[in-house]
């Protein structure tokens, strides 16, 4: 078979026809189309149903999370309460010892003066005594006597003195001692009221979960079922332009079918003149080889050259390697010793803070009621209203003045600190109520929707439990309440945040706080059923100010 007719078989196999797909009629096609333009009202509807239903939900879940950090300042207020109650109570001891102590110096002053009256009167009444004033025959006995009298009288005087002084100071203490115990028992009865208050909270913060939680369970069921509507009708119309799609296809399919025919009609034509090419060119090619030859040669010793000085310049780049290996690993044992000292000054700094941190979630009072008890420790009180009940009170404040001073490193690094311990936690369960200097701790019980949810049996954080933890890291003491964490530091406009900076939602701080990350970005620890996440900043709800506490 001749090069010709080989080319002549390829192409009429080549042009053998495939079945063509369904085709649907122009007519029906038009129709696909009109209905599609059609709905194209009500689809828009289903859309803007879907996206108020989600505004409705960030709504109620901003609600929601007021209604937690609510219950969070109860329960801070408490501790408060009951810390500044245990530090008057310790003050009214005291004050009842040093009461003791007066009466015992006044018993002895008195046991004194009476001392130097019954030694005055035995002395006048004996005889001797009295011969002695009347008899004497000189004047050097009369002048003893004389000075003997003024001094026991001088005595008399200053004991009375004494014990008046005394009395004086007694009458002090008495007054010092009804005031620290009318101040204990005000305490008392406030860290009562603040515990009934928790209590109240609770119960009545359940009870608005749970038919928030109803109303956003609604909302959810509703904007599933717009979805799936709206689902279902861009499914009828993508499969109707699939259809079209399909035709235009085939229609295409068909004419790249003719073009590969004529295409493969031309290359029959052109591979018989490419032989005839090829073989003048053969002849050509011997003619050059015989060049080449000589070329080549040249060519070799430029080689041989080129590589001498290649193996030279590889030398030189293994010996540059050595030294930047070594550098490299001085460097990174620099880099471990500066990250263990790191780890260990944020372990201090976390270990104070710890040390005086309440139990947030305890209803029950850990501080003794008797009178007569032993000093114990006192945690520091977080909240806004009772850090001037006494001199005494430690604060937050105190607490994060002590902590930062054991905390190294610069203002950059403390803030990577803090972003590093809060993405540790990525993936925790939401707790509510959870979290505190060392990590995640269980949340609150509520009869309600935190316990659908397990909060009270779950270890984890909620939204102000995972900053106070962050910020531990770095000897910074943060209350477990949003509203009282936008309190501290310093306000900043949200146009000007910056990594590491507090994001606060409610118009005081009261629904929710975030740790800024950057590009748009925060960690949270959002609801209940949810866990410690990434999420893009959320303008909606925000604080009028973000805070900057490093």
């Amino acid at each position: 078979m001749t090069l010709v007719s080989s080319s002549l078989v390829c192409v009429l196999a080549s042009t053998s026809v495939h079945a063509a797909p369904s085709n649907p009629s122009d007519e029906a096609i038009q129709d696909a189309i009109s209905a599609v333009d059609s709905s194209s009202q009500s689809v828009a509807q289903l859309a803007n149903t879907v996206a108020d239903a989600a505004e409705s939900i960030a709504a109620i879940e901003n609600e929601m999370g007021a209604l937690r950090e609510a219950v969070n300042k109860a329960l801070v207020d408490l501790q408060d309460a009951r810390a500044v109650a245990e530090l008057s109570r310790q003050q009214a001891q005291t004050a009842r010892e040093e009461l003791d102590a007066s009466q015992a110096d006044i018993a002895e002053a008195q046991e004194l003066l009476n001392e130097i009256a019954r030694s005055a009167y035995r002395r006048s009444v004996s005889p001797s005594s009295l011969n002695d004033l009347v008899g004497s025959s000189t004047s050097d006995d009369a002048l003893d006597r004389l000075t003997y009298l003024r001094q026991r009288a001088e005595e008399q005087k200053d004991a009375i003195r004494d014990l008046d002084s005394l009395r004086t100071a007694k009458a002090n203490a008495e007054s010092l001692l009804r005031q620290a115990r009318q101040q204990a028992d005000e305490q008392l009865s406030a860290a009562e009221d603040a515990e009934q208050d928790a209590r109240n909270q609770i119960d009545e913060s359940s009870r608005q979960l749970e038919e928030a939680e109803a109303r956003r369970s609604e909302l959810v069921r509703e904007q599933a079922e717009a979805q799936a509507q709206l689902d279902a009708a861009r499914g009828h119309a993508d499969e109707l332009n699939s259809q079209r799609s399909e035709y235009e296809e085939y229609q295409r399919a068909e004419e790249e079918r003719k073009r590969k025919a004529e295409e493969e009609r031309k290359a029959a034509e052109e591979r018989r003149a490419k032989q005839e090419r090829e073989e003048q060119a053969r002849k050509e090619a011997e003619a050059a080889a015989k060049a080449a030859e000589e070329a080549e040669k040249a060519r070799a010793a430029e080689r041989e050259q080129a590589r001498k000085e290649a193996e030279a310049k590889r030398a030189e780049a293994e010996a540059a390697q050595r030294e930047a290996e070594k550098a490299a690993e001085d460097e990174e044992k620099a880099q471990a010793a500066r990250e263990e000292a790191q780890r260990a000054s944020q372990e201090a700094a976390e270990a104070v803070v710890a040390a005086n941190e309440p139990d947030h979630t305890a209803l029950d009072n850990p501080y003794p009621t008797d009178e007569d008890a032993e000093a114990t420790t006192v945690a520091a009180v977080s909240g806004e209203n009772t850090t001037e009940a006494t001199a005494n009170t430690t604060t937050d404040e105190d607490v994060s003045e002590q902590a930062t001073e054991v905390v190294s490193g610069t203002r950059q690094q403390k803030i990577e600190t803090v972003i590093a311990r809060a993405e540790s936690q990525l993936g925790v369960p939401y707790a509510w109520g959870g979290g505190n200097a060392y990590g995640p701790t269980k949340g609150i019980r509520d009869g309600g929707v935190a316990d659908s949810y397990g909060d009270y049996n779950k270890v984890g954080f909620d939204c102000s439990g995972l900053t106070l933890y962050a910020f531990a890291g770095v000897g910074i003491s943060l209350p477990h309440y949003s509203g009282y964490q936008y309190q501290r530091g310093t306000k900043v406009s949200p146009s000007q945040m910056q990594r590491g900076d507090l994001i606060f939602y409610g118009t005081h701080a009261q629904h929710h706080v975030t740790i800024y990350l950057g590009n748009g970005m925060m960690i949270e620890a959002p609801q209940s059923g949810s866990y410690v996440k990434k999420s893009p900043v959320r303008w909606a709800g925000m604080s009028p100010y973000v805070v900057r506490l490093i």
